[in-house]
């Protein structure tokens, strides 16, 4: 799944908003990031295969220590053990605030099952591989996903939590962005080759996560 990831960071935006927006989109994406590295490695394996979704070109061969349900579970728990651990003078609500970091960790290999076909491993690339399928159609996936991140986006904005002023348009702006970036990724042409694939992810990480700090606000102190 694409921006649906980001959409279920930003939803989180308004279930606690002293977790920069920032954050929650590394949460969010954290598995994706693992995976691009893997595969700069070579210890995971991804083809370019057109055709092989509608929505999607890649052929996800080898992915279970970045996408596994086991493997899940356990960068959520190493990312949140990691932020638990990170000084910080605000510590109310820390225990809660690191649970929605493990739990947006994990969540990735959920939305990845809703949107992949059957080749999420719950363990090894041997287990069980699960997958609804959202990719094999291209107009349910750009309405799921983009419908996610404006969903997200409209929570925060129509029904903003206390202490904290969104910044309305900059939030809009960047769901813009993120939309057409999505648009793009499904109604464009495959990528030439796998090292476009993780050059375009590393470079496009570091945007978002830019991005999402120029659209966030400091909570205001009570």
């Amino acid at each position: 799944m694409g921006v649906g990831h980001l959409g279920m960071a930003v939803v989180f935006k308004r279930v606690e908003p002293r977790l920069s927006l920032a954050t929650l989109v590394v949460a969010a994406n954290f598995v994706d990031l693992l995976w691009v590295i893997f595969v700069s490695l070579g210890v995971e394996q991804v083809r370019i295969n057109p055709g092989y979704t509608a929505a999607n070109p890649l052929e996800f061969v080898s992915y279970p220590l970045s996408h596994s349900l086991v493997a899940a579970v356990v960068w959520a728990g190493l990312v949140g053990a990691v932020y638990y651990a990170w000084p910080t003078r605000d510590t109310t609500h820390h225990t809660k605030r690191t649970l929605i970091v493990m739990f947006l960790v994990a969540s990735h290999w959920l939305l990845d099952v809703v949107a992949h076909i059957p080749d999420v491993p719950l363990a090894g690339n041997d287990s069980l591989k699960l997958g609804l399928g959202l990719w094999r159609s291209v107009p349910a996936t750009l309405a799921v996903e983009i419908g996610m991140l404006a969903v997200g986006i409209g929570l925060v904005i129509l029904w903003p939590p206390k202490r904290y002023q969104p910044r309305t348009w900059r939030l809009l702006l960047i769901g813009l962005i993120f939309a057409a970036m999505e648009v793009a990724s499904v109604l464009g042409p495959p990528p030439p080759s796998v090292r476009a694939v993780t050059l375009t992810t590393l470079s496009a990480i570091p945007v978002i996560i830019l991005l999402t700090l120029w659209a966030d606000r400091p909570v205001k102190p009570a």
